[in-house]
């Protein structure tokens, strides 16, 4: 009981933080700092599916590149519409003064520290759990320390609903569907 209710005084503490970050000048900063993260991100993946485009020696429009080039076109249109929006009204050295004044505390956060439990959570699931166990197992494992590791209810209903989710799954897609997991 007593964890609880220190994480929801640390989660009380950040949103008073985020509401005062706003009150001084809103959160401009974050949307810059995301803005370049699409586009760069759009110009990667572009790349990347041009590569698969000039291998698979089909026609632009026919080769497994094509979706991805269009989708990342889209999301760099939408990150430089964000950065543009971000910029009205800061300038781009008081955005990153910003940033580099709130970074450390970010860093810091619990909601950061949560996320890259979490991201490790679904690299240990990729790299590992689906390399050496079959696919319902290995959700199944991820579903569970997911559930656990948030506390999102009782162990009980936890496994029930973890075995009931991945069971769905597995009938709706492999069985009824046809679908291949991996």
């Amino acid at each position: 009981m007593a964890d609880n209710e220190v994480i929801n005084e640390n989660e009380k503490a950040e949103n008073e933080n985020a509401v005062e970050d706003a009150s001084q000048g809103g959160m401009e900063h974050l949307d810059f700092i995301t803005s370049i993260v699409l586009m760069a991100l759009s110009v990667i993946v572009s790349i990347v599916s041009y590569g698969y485009y000039v291998k698979s020696r089909k026609a632009f429009y026919a080769s497994p590149g094509f979706m991805p080039i269009i989708i990342c076109a889209a999301l760099f249109l939408l990150g430089l519409s964000l950065m543009l929006q971000s910029v009205k009204k800061n300038s781009v050295k008081e955005i990153f003064h910003r940033v580099l004044v709130a970074a450390p505390r970010g860093l810091k956060s619990l909601r950061f520290r949560n996320s890259v439990i979490g991201l490790a959570f679904f690299g240990v699931y990729i790299y590992v759990l689906l390399r050496f166990l079959p696919f319902w197992l290995a959700s199944g494992i991820l579903l569970f320390v997911c559930f656990l590791f948030l506390k999102a209810s009782k162990l009980f209903y936890i496994v029930i609903i973890s075995v009931l989710s991945i069971g769905g799954i597995v009938l709706l897609f492999q069985i009824i569907f046809r679908v291949p997991m991996p």
